[in-house]
């Protein structure tokens, strides 16, 4: 499979990857899962004063899926907490040229994100 420019050099070096301290004030997290896709996403968040001031994640799946999740955490640094809620898979979809087969892994990655607002993940 093809990669664009954008995921390769997102996947071979991805800049928000890891966990946050467990200690972290402000520390919120949210993942989701879709086993039949093979795909799981964790976000962590640290939220002071309803901005995202630090994002890590976590991602199991393609690079596609890597990529698109860095994307969303370096996003989501310094943007009001609601916007957990916002992220787009079809936006990432476009932007890194991800084919319109891998969506629905995609698709888990705003589940991650919005679970970190709403306290829920999505398992499949």
């Amino acid at each position: 499979m093809e990669y664009s420019s954008e995921v390769v050099r997102r996947c071979d070096a991805p800049r928000r990857v890891g966990e946050l301290p467990r200690a972290t004030p402000g520390l919120s997290s949210g993942e989701a899962e879709d086993r039949s896709l093979q795909v799981w996403v964790r976000f962590e968040l640290q939220v002071q004063d309803g901005v995202i001031q630090t994002v890590r994640f976590e991602a199991f799946g393609c690079p596609h899926t890597v990529a698109a999740a860095d994307l969303t955490a370096e996003r989501l640094e310094g943007q009001p907490v609601n916007a957990a809620r916002r992220v787009d898979a079809k936006e990432l979809m476009r932007e890194l040229e991800v084919p319109i087969e891998k969506l629905g892994k995609l698709l888990k990655i705003e589940d991650a994100a919005a679970a970190c607002v709403s306290g829920t993940a999505t398992r499949t």
